[in-house]
């Protein structure tokens, strides 16, 4: 088995299980503006209920019960879609990397999953990493695979077949920057909301209305994060189906630039000097 063909089967299990986890995250970032939607309502249905002249008690209480219920269905629902997210982004940083044989990618999964994770940092890192992430994965990244003839003889002596590589698949745009500024001003907006004084009726409903715009950021959020997972998916497919399907002769020459382009980084650096 040649290098390449070794190659071939990494890339191949590990676009297999980055992709499973796209979808898995895809699942759970849908279920998390369901929920999103539900406290948003929620939160509405207290705002009608105090506006009325009288309350009915079991109407608040109620309201009351599917508030805490909600709040639940968030804790569990972040928890779990933030595991799903988490692990998919390590495994579409390893894919990007292996799928990138001239620079490799700047990320490492440990880093990637970090600059979720460190407070301060994750203000900006996440916007950056998925920024590269989907930049670097760009479909010309990587050429097209060259048609390779198969030499067989299945053909006849007459006709050569020739092997096409399939057709490219659909690679998305995505508004990264839109999506994590809606999530830190959910975050905000729910901080706020939860250290505002809710001791009279007025500002219960000033609370409440805080508290719906967070609900509808994260709402817009966990919609766009589904774009944006989609995008990146959808980019280690068509980089995986040109690496894939090109031959081992193409994938020489990728190495030969990435010699090349080696040298000229190094060459950059002070005081070195290139091997003739």
């Amino acid at each position: 088995m040649s290098g390449w063909s070794e190659a071939r089967e990494k890339w191949d299990r590990d676009v297999r299980t980055a992709r499973s986890r796209a979808r898995a995250a895809i699942v759970g970032l849908g279920a998390m503006a369901t929920v999103g939607a539900f406290t948003g309502l929620v939160g509405a249905l207290h705002i009608v209920l105090l506006r009325r002249a009288e309350v009915p008690a079991r109407a608040w209480e109620l309201a009351n019960s599917l508030r805490e219920a909600g709040g639940l269905l968030e804790l569990a629902f972040g928890l779990a879609t933030g595991v799903l997210f988490l692990r998919w982004i390590s495994r579409a940083v390893a894919a990007a990397d292996a799928l990138e044989l001239v620079r490799g990618f700047a990320w490492t999964p440990s880093e990637a999953v970090m600059a979720f994770l460190l407070p301060v940092v994750n203000l900006v890192q996440p916007y950056k990493l998925l920024r590269d992430l989907h930049d670097g994965l760009a479909p010309d990244g990587a050429p097209e695979p060259a048609p390779r003839p198969v030499l067989d003889g299945a053909g006849g002596y007459r006709r050569v077949e020739v092997v096409h590589a399939p057709p490219a698949g659909a690679v998305h745009n995505v508004a990264i920057g839109v999506w994590w500024g809606l999530y830190v001003a959910s975050g905000v907006l729910g901080w706020i909301a939860s250290i505002l004084r809710d001791a009279t009726v007025a500002e219960f409903i000033r609370a409440r209305g805080v508290f719906i715009a967070s609900d509808a950021a994260a709402i817009a959020a966990a919609l766009l994060a589904m774009r944006v997972v989609r995008a990146v998916d959808s980019r280690i497919a068509e980089r995986h189906r040109r690496l894939r399907h090109a031959s081992d002769e193409e994938l020489d020459g990728r190495l030969v630039e990435r010699d090349r382009q080696l040298r000229q980084d190094l060459a950059k650096l002070p005081g070195f000097d290139a091997p003739p």
